[in-house]
């Protein structure tokens, strides 16, 4: 005998089966690309629209954040690997209520991912410049000098680093909330 169950009863998705988030990572990740790619297709040499606070600047950063770690490109793109994992199974862990703690894992995802792109083009040659495949580095472009420490000036960062810091942020800052077990309704 079949019964109907109550709204009550059933279990909301979350996380990893909410469609908004997919859609939200999908975007993010295709801004950051396509701003990477129409930088490296448009822009002539290092320097582009200079601006007292603003430029922006093509560079690659075989490191990480704050160009640290520069000679570990390899331990790098395997510690984004390792994240990408880690975040999925948090996101997973997200019950449907928690918007902002999913949309926080969604913007740490999409950057992770943004980066993880570009040191993937080491062995897949997704990503050439000029014809040339490079080493791996992330292609960041962004820069901001705000003439004052320690903004002066900032490490030039990308779309995927801006998603990244956005996130952490809102973490640190208690905004969102990542929760470790999943509490349905019942």
């Amino acid at each position: 005998m079949k019964t109907e169950a109550t709204s009550a009863d059933r279990v909301r998705p979350g996380g990893l089966a909410r469609p908004v988030f997919w859609i939200a990572v999908v975007l993010l990740v295709a801004a950051d690309l396509l701003s990477k790619a129409w930088i490296w297709r448009n822009v002539e040499g290092e320097d582009f629209v200079s601006g007292r606070w603003l430029s922006v600047l093509k560079v690659y950063n075989p490191g990480g954040v704050f160009g640290l770690f520069q000679d570990f490109t390899l331990v790098l793109t395997i510690v984004r690997v390792f994240a990408v994992g880690v975040i999925l199974w948090l996101v997973s862990l997200q019950p449907r209520r928690n918007r902002i703690g999913t949309a926080t894992l969604a913007l740490l995802l999409a950057g992770a991912l943004g980066n993880l792109y570009d040191n993937l083009g080491r062995w897949t040659g997704w990503v050439s410049v000029d014809g040339e495949q490079y080493l791996g580095a992330v292609r960041d472009f962004v820069k901001v000098d705000l003439g004052f420490w320690p903004l002066d000036p900032w490490p030039v960062f990308n779309f995927a680093d801006s998603c990244i810091t956005i996130g952490f942020l809102l973490l640190v800052l208690g905004v969102a909330r990542i929760q470790l077990q999943r509490r349905e309704p019942r």
